[in-house]
């Protein structure tokens, strides 16, 4: 019996002959499974796509909507875009896997290409490339060239992989299918000198994928997912109880400026960004890092206060534009206004699409490469108290 594998780019076909066990079947399978361009979206499937033992450049494409994902997979149809054997290539979703993209700092919120080698399980060299339009491959090849010859930097730390209900071979399958209604690549065929043969060897094939997608420990992953969730929830809840709907810091306005920040303005302004409008809730985001930022400065030199969006929101702005972030409730600037530079920690998502200890937990960190000096310090040349 022989099996041949059509790929995903015409005429790409891989044949094997001389396939006489289901072993021999499952092995093809599992040497065939990764797609040209893989999705990371679990811990399992980074290590995969990026494995340290090949020790292989990863360049990992980093998409804001399907839109562009959908885009990028019609030039490789096409084959106007070719990747190369000595690089592995693969993308993600930026909203999904936001906290492993935060761990590069600066994080350029702007590009789209991230070049990867990984030294150890935990850290990896990177670079980041100039934004990709999707549309000039030569431009992509030659930032490719460049960005994986500037791989010889200290090695960071990798933030953590969120596993997104990693899609299974089955799903990738059934996820190509329904990209292109033309395309018949991704299909195995199984092919004998007997009909029967042919019909039964593809029929055990999905039904070994059905099975492999519904043992029990898929099932008490998804529990937990749930039970996660719902910790979540109590989690928001108990925060929401126990703290008052209040932002317990001091107003920086340009009346209270002189009379809040330091004289010499030489010491570190924590500036809290939000909006308290009358008899209204004040935002979770809000709460959640004023009280956090609060609680980490006390006994320290910083000065901790709260701006209002309302109020200064072109003063705002010009902060965010310089960082290339965007400005949201709950977004935290730490600024120096002697020598003019500063840092923007921005809460991606509300609190309800992420856990309440996970922005805890960034907010923490932050602060805590704010006092070693890690984080990198964005110029602002006429900057000055809001007026």
């Amino acid at each position: 019996m022989g099996v041949i594998i059509f790929k995903e780019v015409y005429p790409a076909i891989s044949r094997k002959d001389n396939v006489d066990t289901i072993e021999q079947l499952f092995q093809i399978l599992e040497s065939e499974k990764q797609l040209i361009l893989p999705k990371i979206s679990s811990p399992k499937t980074f290590d995969e796509i990026c494995s340290l033992p090949t020790n292989l450049p990863c360049v990992i494409f980093v998409f804001d909507s399907k839109e562009e994902y959908k885009t990028t997979r019609s030039l490789i149809q096409t084959g106007e875009l070719q990747f190369k054997r000595n690089v592995q290539f693969s993308f993600l979703y930026r909203d999904a896997q936001f906290e492993f993209i935060e761990s590069f700092f600066p994080p350029y919120p702007l590009s789209n290409v991230l070049v990867l080698k990984r030294t150890s399980k935990s850290h990896a060299r990177i670079s980041w490339l100039p934004k990709w339009d999707l549309i000039h491959v030569s431009s992509l090849y030659q930032n490719l060239r460049d960005g994986v010859a500037k791989l010889n930097g200290q090695p960071v730390k990798l933030g953590t992989i969120i596993n997104e209900h990693a899609p299974s071979l089955l799903d990738n399958f059934m996820e190509f299918i329904s990209f292109s209604a033309e395309s018949i690549i991704g299909q195995i065929h199984v092919i004998s000198l007997n009909t029967w043969l042919s019909v039964i060897s593809i029929i055990t094939l999905f039904c070994v994928t059905f099975l492999i997608n519904n043992d029990p420990e898929e099932a008490q992953r998804r529990q937990e997912q749930r039970n996660g969730h719902q910790q979540q929830s109590a989690e928001q809840q108990t925060f929401q109880l126990n703290t008052p709907n209040i932002v317990d810091l001091p107003e920086l306005t340009s009346a209270s400026a002189h009379r809040l920040l330091p004289a010499d303005k030489s010491q570190i302004t924590l500036m809290v960004v939000g909006d308290l409008k009358g008899g209204g809730s004040v935002p979770l985001p809000v709460r959640v890092v004023s009280v956090k930022l609060k609680e980490l400065s006390k006994g320290g030199r910083q000065t901790v206060v709260y701006v209002s969006h309302d109020k200064y929101e072109s003063w705002l702005l010009r902060f965010a534009e310089l960082a290339g972030c965007r400005l949201i409730l709950g977004s935290a600037i730490a600024v120096n206004f002697n020598k003019k530079y500063f840092n923007f920690f921005t809460p991606i998502n509300t609190c309800s699409d992420s856990s309440l200890a996970n922005l805890q937990n960034r907010v923490t960190l932050w602060f805590e490469r704010l006092c070693e000096g890690s984080l990198p310090r964005f110029s602002h040349p006429d900057m000055e108290y809001p007026s």
